[in-house]
């Protein structure tokens, strides 16, 4: 059942937000570190109000005052959270609905791979509480304290492409499977939930959406990962996160975006929605097992 604003109407295309954000107030979840921090610098330096969210107060600290130094136009704040926690999710939303009475730009940058079995501390898989449940929680509460409306554009990042690979198409139709998923099977779910979420978003949440697959990136998020996977991965071509944010803040501010509709890109451009994230089913079944997950996580005793 949606949470959010009703549906804006068929055909309904987004100006392009122009070469100026003044007045613009955009979210960066993941925003203290890699291709987040490095957008959220272009963001504020086009005039917008940005509010980055990360977990490390340091890093944050560092991103800000960067962004002091170089902008004179807009304004950066931050919010340390740890999004590992769904209820902390919801804190964090509550407290930025505090500082902010809508959001125009809100781009979900907070991801890990690992490959080991971990778990948060409300018990959810980590890998999936961090690099999707946290997306769809902070969706959910935006859209209840009133925060997102037809012109919010919501870009998620993740391993979105024109096909979804044959060991990421998992299925959500079974609560016991999702849960049993850890490690790099975790890992594979939360990016093809990432997609389905951004799918599904225009008519839930009244909100223009877009799935971004960056690719090979110089970032840490490979760090839990064994040597010989990362110079596996490092045998191809890496962008830098300044490259990758350039063409983020292009695909954002275009006049391509729809919010009957979501969109997806990658390093080469926009295309098409993969086949098994069109499936409506799939993704009715995604949201009724995160919304179960996300009532067992706030409501999931703390270890002492």
């Amino acid at each position: 059942m949606s949470t959010g604003t009703p549906h804006p109407g068929p055909a309904a295309a987004l100006a392009a937000l122009g070469p100026r954000l003044d007045g613009r107030r955009a979210v960066v979840t993941g925003g203290t570190d890699g291709v987040g921090a490095e957008l959220a610098l272009l963001l504020r330096d086009r005039g917008a109000d940005v509010v980055i969210i990360g977990r490390s107060a340091e890093k944050a600290r560092a991103v800000v005052a960067r962004s002091d130094a170089a902008s004179t136009t807009g304004t950066m704040t931050a919010i340390t959270a740890d999004l590992s926690l769904m209820r902390t999710v919801e804190e964090t939303v509550d407290r930025l609905a505090e500082q902010v009475d809508r959001i125009d730009v809100l781009v979900h940058g907070v991801g890990i791979f690992i490959s080991h079995v971990a778990h948060s501390a409300e018990g959810v898989e980590l890998d999936f509480a961090v690099s999707y449940l946290s997306c769809f929680v902070f969706l959910e509460r935006a859209a209840e304290r009133g925060l997102l409306g037809p012109a919010t554009r919501v870009l998620s990042l993740a391993a979105t492409a024109p096909r979804t690979p044959f060991f990421a198409r998992a299925e959500f139709d079974d609560l016991d499977a999702v849960t049993a998923r850890t490690g790099l099977r975790g890992h594979t779910q939360a990016q093809t939930a990432n997609d389905l979420l951004m799918a599904a978003a225009p008519a839930r949440y009244g909100v223009a959406a877009m799935g971004y697959g960056p690719g090979n990136v110089r970032t840490g998020i490979l760090r839990a990962q064994p040597t010989w996977f990362r110079l596996l991965v490092g045998l191809f071509p890496k962008r830098e996160p300044a490259q990758v944010a350039a063409q983020l803040l292009g695909l954002l501010t275009d006049d391509a975006w729809r919010s009957d509709a979501a969109g997806w890109a990658g390093r080469s451009g926009r295309f098409g929605i993969a086949a098994h994230v069109a499936d409506e089913r799939r993704q009715r079944a995604l949201l009724a097992v995160s919304e179960e997950l996300r009532r067992r996580a706030v409501t999931a005793p703390l270890p002492s």
